[in-house]
């Protein structure tokens, strides 16, 4: 093999060993709560074990009132109203994750976590109906490349070291 398909590989195992996912969007309190809306789908694929993360930006607010002003709140939700919904007991007005079929789980501004499940990370505002909900807060969600993504990173950096070394 020559030193530029060897180059041409290394270059090609590269890209895609650092093919971390991610996404960014905006998740809207009425059309994805909980309960009467659908999930924002992240389109973020996860397997058990994989590590993500979502950051919710912590100045946005968005309410269950219809715009009062007690009940406005940040991707952390409301600390004096609870609820529980689908075994979850969380703030009402959090944003909460579940992947695939798995179960929820509270994800407020910031989530560091490993999928307890496998399927897509989907988003919602933990809230018991949609109609009086206003309000959205932007979201990035990222996961770390899979074992299997690293090992063809260590392949691709093997392919440069032989290129180099044979220009030598």
């Amino acid at each position: 093999m020559n030193k530029i398909s060897r180059a041409v590989l290394g270059a090609a195992l590269l890209a895609v060993s650092g093919l971390a996912a991610a996404s960014t969007g905006v998740v809207d309190a009425m059309g994805n709560s909980l309960i009467g809306g659908n999930a924002f789908d992240t389109g973020v694929f996860l397997n058990v074990g994989e590590s993500f993360s979502v950051t919710a930006n912590a100045s946005d607010l968005w309410d269950n009132s219809w715009n009062d002003p007690a009940y406005l709140s940040n991707a952390n939700g409301h600390a004096f109203q609870m609820g529980t919904i689908d075994g979850l007991t969380d703030a009402i007005g959090s944003l909460v994750g579940q992947v695939g079929n798995g179960p929820l789980f509270n994800v407020g501004t910031y989530f560091p976590g490993v999928a307890g499940s496998q399927g897509e990370l989907k988003l919602f505002y933990f809230d018991s109906d949609a109609y009086n909900n206003t309000g959205s807060v932007r979201v990035a969600v990222s996961a770390v490349p899979e074992p299997e993504n690293l090992a063809l990173m260590g392949l691709a950096l093997g392919a440069f070291a032989l290129t180099r070394r044979r220009k030598a």
